[in-house]
């Protein structure tokens, strides 16, 4: 064989080989030889790798390199354990595991709450495994909707109390003027203010008989 065809069967297997090495992301298609032999030293070698997962929320990180087909990843034994038939509801099937759990033998409370303005964490009580029902109450009279309250305390009379829109009692501080009786002459005073607050609807303001005497004596 002639140094040129040694030459040309070298460059045909370094063309292979790079055209595999491109395929697999480790050399750009404008490689040399060199650089196809590094890649491939560079490839760990990862054998039968063996992995397990223990919770449904963590994922196996298939680690790079070469894998002899032999290696494994599956659910953790202690995980295995568990998917029993007893452990899983009737008519549910996990990983190839039918269920026949039918809750038989679980103690289970009801309850009734009132709702109130606190928080409130309702459980079973112990002796009990779990709640099989809470029934709540309507809402009490003395938590009825103030969401529509514009009343402010200006506006309610002092010493009555009412609730407001944030549904916390409130004291009133409208002034409670009752039956104003006030007089004007009309001479001097002409007008008369009248106080802010509460009146009662038999307040008078009436005049003076200064006006008469004032004409009858010109």
């Amino acid at each position: 064989m002639s140094v040129a065809t040694e030459i040309s069967r070298i460059q045909g297997l370094r063309n292979d080989l790079r055209t595999k090495l491109v395929s697999l992301g480790l050399v750009q298609s404008s490689a040399v030889l060199e650089d196809c032999v590094d890649a491939v030293e560079g490839v760990a070698n990862n054998g039968a790798v063996a992995g397990t997962i223990a919770s449904k929320d963590v994922d196996y990180t298939v680690p790079g390199g070469y894998h002899n087909g032999q290696g494994t990843v599956g659910i953790a034994a202690a995980e295995k354990e568990k998917l029993t038939a007893g452990n899983i509801k009737s008519g549910v099937t996990i990983l190839g595991v039918t269920g026949s759990y039918t809750g038989e033998g679980v103690n289970l409370q009801s309850k009734t709450v009132t709702p109130t303005k606190a928080q409130q964490d309702v459980t079973a009580d112990e002796g009990y495994d779990a709640l099989s029902q809470v029934t709540v109450e309507p809402i009490p009279a003395a938590y009825a909707d103030v969401t529509g309250v514009t009343a402010s305390a200006g506006d309610v009379l002092a010493n009555k109390v009412f609730v407001g829109p944030d549904g916390a009692e409130t004291a009133g501080t409208m002034l409670n003027n009752g039956a104003v009786q006030a007089t004007i002459d009309g001479l001097t005073q002409t007008e008369y203010t009248v106080p802010a607050g509460y009146h009662s609807g038999a307040g008078k303001v009436s005049l003076t008989g200064d006006i008469e005497e004032a004409l009858a004596a010109i």
